[in-house]
């Protein structure tokens, strides 16, 4: 692992950076996670640990993403059918 520190803009002569950390394609495999996925991080000590975001939406019966994509997937299909 690796971690790099990238120009994300330059505004009014003060340069900002944003911090991105690599991780080797067998570490991401071993942990089953898949490009674009939401993480979500904690500090603990001096020792950050980042794991899957949880995969509910806010205020939706804490139904899974993928379940609430797949039913406006099922219902857009339904309407197209009927048009």
């Amino acid at each position: 692992m690796r971690l790099h520190k990238v120009v994300n803009r330059e505004y009014e002569g003060t340069t900002y950076y944003r911090w991105t950390v690599s991780i080797s394609p067998k570490r991401v495999r071993e942990l089953g996670w898949t490009e674009g996925q939401e993480l979500e991080a904690a500090v603990r000590g001096s020792s950050l640990w980042i794991q899957p975001a949880p995969r509910t939406l806010p205020g939706r019966r804490e139904r899974p993403a993928d379940a609430l994509a797949e039913e406006v997937r099922r219902k857009t299909l339904q309407r197209r059918s009927w048009e």
